[in-house]
Order: C-alpha cells, then sequence, then structure tokens
C-alpha cells in the first residue's frame, strides 16, 4: 500500500468515475486501474463495484476511504511541516463551524490572517456544533469553531471571541421595551426552538440546567435549524428564540435582544483541534494566530 494507490482510491470515489478520477489526477486510465487493483489485491477484498465507465465504494471500500482520508490528512501535513522554507507558509485550512463563528467570527478572523500569509487559503464548512466534532473525527476537517463546550477526550480548544445567548423578540412584542425579563414570563409563550445539535440551545439548557431553573410550560412554534432561520421568524411575530447576541444585533431593525435574570448566558466561542494530530505549519500558524488574537 503506498500514497499514490491510496489518492487514487480518494479520486475515484469522490469523482465516481474512473476516467475523472484519471483526469484529476493527471494520470491515464489504466494506470489507476492498476492502483486500485494492487491496492484492492493487497487488502484482499473488492473496494469499489465497477458500473460501466463509473464506480462506487463496497463496505469495504468506505471504511477503506476513511483509512485514505485520515492518512492522506496526515501525510500533507507531514509535508507542509518538514518542507524546505518554513518562511513560506501555504496551503489549505478546512475549518468547519456552527452558524454563528462561520457568520460573525470567521470572516474577520480569516481576513486578518491571510493577509499576513497570502499563500494560505481557508475552507469553511458551515454544520450544527454536534456535527463539528464528528467532522474532525472523521478527518474532514482541519479545525473546528463551536459555542459547544468541547468534552470529547483527545481534543484540545483556544477561546477566539465572546458571545452570550439572548432572547430575541420582535420589536413591536411585549418584552421589546424591557433589558431583562425573568423566566417565569416565558410562560405560554411561543417560542421557537433549535434543533438538538444546536450549540446555542445547548448552551442555553446547561445553563439553566446550572442556575436549577427550567424553561415554564411554553408552546413551540416551531424547530428551526439555524440562527438566521430564527431570527426571520422573530421577525414576522411567529414567536420569540434563543440566538447568538451577534446575529440579535445584525438584525436590530427588526428584532430586540432581551436577557433573561439571574442566569449567565455568556460563552466563548472556541477553535477546536486534536491534540495529537500531526499538523502542518500552515495550519499550526493559525491556531497560533487564533491565539494570540483573543489574548491581546
Amino acid at each position: 500500500m503506498n500514497i499514490a494507490e491510496l489518492e487514487a482510491l480518494k479520486a475515484v470515489a469522490e469523482t465516481g468515475s474512473f476516467t475523472r478520477a484519471a483526469d484529476r489526477l493527471g494520470m491515464s486510465q489504466p494506470g489507476l486501474s492498476r492502483q486500485i487493483q494492487r491496492l484492492e489485491r493487497e487488502l484482499g477484498t473488492r473496494l469499489l463495484e465497477r458500473r460501466g465507465t463509473g464506480a462506487i465504494l463496497t463496505d469495504a471500500g468506505r471504511e477503506s476511504m476513511q483509512f485514505a482520508i485520515r492518512t492522506l490528512s496526515d501525510f500533507d501535513a507531514l509535508v507542509s511541516r518538514f518542507g524546505p522554507d518554513p518562511s513560506a507558509l501555504s496551503g489549505v485550512i478546512r475549518i468547519v463551524a456552527s452558524s454563528t463563528p462561520a457568520e460573525f467570527v470567521i470572516p474577520g478572523l480569516v481576513s486578518s490572517f491571510t493577509q499576513q500569509h497570502p499563500g494560505i487559503s481557508v475552507e469553511v464548512l458551515v454544520a450544527d456544533s454536534a456535527q463539528v466534532a464528528r467532522t474532525l473525527g472523521d478527518r474532514q476537517a482541519d479545525l473546528g469553531i463551536t459555542g459547544m463546550p468541547a468534552t470529547a477526550v483527545g481534543y484540545s480548544t483556544v477561546a477566539v471571541a465572546r458571545d452570550e445567548v439572548v432572547l430575541a423578540v420582535s420589536n413591536n412584542h411585549r418584552f421589546a421595551d424591557q433589558r431583562s425579563i425573568t423566566i417565569d414570563q416565558l410562560r405560554d409563550e411561543n417560542i421557537i426552538e433549535r434543533e438538538g445539535g444546536s450549540g446555542t440551545w445547548q448552551t442555553l439548557v446547561q445553563a439553566l440546567s446550572s442556575a436549577g431553573i427550567e424553561l415554564p410550560e411554553h408552546r413551540v412554534s416551531m424547530t428551526l435549524g439555524s440562527t438566521q432561520a430564527v431570527i426571520a421568524a422573530v421577525a414576522q411575530n411567529i414567536g420569540v428564540g434563543f440566538v447568538s447576541l451577534h446575529a440579535a444585533k445584525s438584525h436590530s431593525t427588526a428584532t430586540t435582544a432581551v436577557r433573561i435574570d439571574g442566569v449567565s448566558l455568556e460563552r466563548d466561542l472556541k477553535l477546536v483541534y486534536e491534540t495529537g494530530r500531526v499538523r502542518g505549519r500552515h495550519t499550526q500558524a493559525f491556531i497560533d494566530f487564533a491565539n494570540r488574537k483573543f489574548e491581546s
């Protein structure tokens, strides 16, 4: 087994075609087929089901694909880390982020970083907070940014921004002229909830639990999958919803941010990365940059 064989498997799996995979890798289709065949012989199993000029992964192929992704990622990191010119940082950093940091933190952070390192580009995948950890674990991203507390063993975090969860209400709602309300005032309100993987919703649930408080009886008018969807629904008077203060401020012409008495909903938005993973110098440079920026 070698890097070229793993690259061949990854290319066929991603393109679904031997022809397109060969074009991507700049090689002949017979040459690519031979690499796949050698890999299958080494593993003693079929990795791809051939269908005309196309192909799909078998069960063994899907498992081997995950191995290929991890191995190629680590190999790229080694090449980047021990390259001949440590001062000329270049490469691609893949970041998976939940919706709040993706919209309000990453643009400024990446802009400042790439001004210092123009040879580095950043790709951002937006997912809910629960998916951030899974994406990192599957090596589909190098770094993650989320507002959900990181409790998994083997991961480290760097705070990159401060945030607060607030209750967003429309500007003509009866709460709009109040800076804060008690939790009991939410009784019988129409509340727009977030899906279970939301870091914003988990922050609320954990803070209430720590304070020995429960949400009173209320009506769930909708359950939505993003901050922007909650804000839009609030603006349409469908209900009230808990969102990031960053989001509430950015839509202040339509919504008002209200705090809950006796409950601290402040949180850090954190950069998350695998502690023991081999990283390229360009990725480590981003971690160091984020750390310095927040401390300053």
